[in-house]
């Protein structure tokens, strides 16, 4: 089941079982989202606030970016 924890400022976390999820707008001349499987501790840090949230984003980019995915490709279709 989906659960929405956390919403705030175009940033969103689900949990989804015992795993997390963080949805945003990784675009910057358009709207580009995605959803990115991401650590219970980085999930806290979002919910800790926007600095924070901005870290955690920048390093699931990174970690995107390591694996070949081009993290301003949306990874969501309804």
């Amino acid at each position: 089941m989906r659960k929405l924890i956390y919403d705030d400022d175009g940033v969103a976390v689900f949990k989804i079982g015992s795993k997390y999820y963080i949805r945003y707008d990784a675009g910057t001349h358009q709207i580009v989202i995605r959803e990115d499987e991401i650590s219970e501790d980085e999930a806290k840090q979002v919910m800790a606030g926007t600095a924070k949230a901005t870290q955690v984003l920048f390093a699931v980019q990174r970690r995107l970016t390591a694996m070949g995915v081009d993290p301003f490709v949306s990874n969501v279709y309804n």
